[in-house]
């Protein structure tokens, strides 16, 4: 995977599509994603090329490389498909899902904390049973974070001074 606008250089990545998210990892075996786009923000997947294909959503635009053209031409396929079925149904559904589409207003608390292991703050949201991290608030904003934890399979412990453990 790499951002459109700069110097491809791939990153193997395990990556994940379900009917809200399109995620990426480090690894099959890592619970976390490194990076989640929703699939109400993509507007567009096309070919770019051998193996290659984007990703283009409201506010910015993706490329990934599959490990075949015939691999390729499913991912997109799929995606395209998901999407159109997404945008059909987008005025029915409700969710409490952060995205650039405005459902942010489903967001139950929102702001910035320090995450162990991370030297900048994040930009965490939560909506419903999910808590959602993001880089900063402007890709929350847009809808695009790193990852998200299902709360409904977790718990909050308080920790020394102002911390607590999710």
């Amino acid at each position: 995977v790499a951002p459109s606008r700069r110097s491809y250089i791939y990153q193997k990545r395990w990556v994940k599509l379900d009917a809200d998210y399109l995620r990426y990892f480090d690894s099959e075996k890592d619970a976390y994603s490194k990076r989640f786009i929703p699939v109400s923000s993509i507007s567009r997947v096309a070919s770019v090329g051998d193996q290659k294909f984007e990703v283009v959503t409201h506010n910015r635009n993706f490329v990934f490389r599959a490990e075949s053209d015939a691999d390729r031409n499913d991912w997109i396929r799929t995606l395209q498909q998901l999407a159109e079925e997404r945008r059909s149904k987008a005025p029915e559904r409700t969710s409490a899902v952060p995205t650039a589409n405005g459902t942010a207003d489903l967001v139950d608390k929102c702001g910035f904390l320090e995450l162990r292991g991370f030297k900048n703050k994040l930009f965490v949201a939560v909506a419903g049973d999910k808590v959602f991290l993001y880089k900063n608030a402007e890709d929350f904003r847009l809808g695009i974070g790193i990852t998200y934890i299902e709360m409904n399979v977790g718990n909050v412990k308080e920790a020394e001074r102002r911390s607590f453990d999710l």
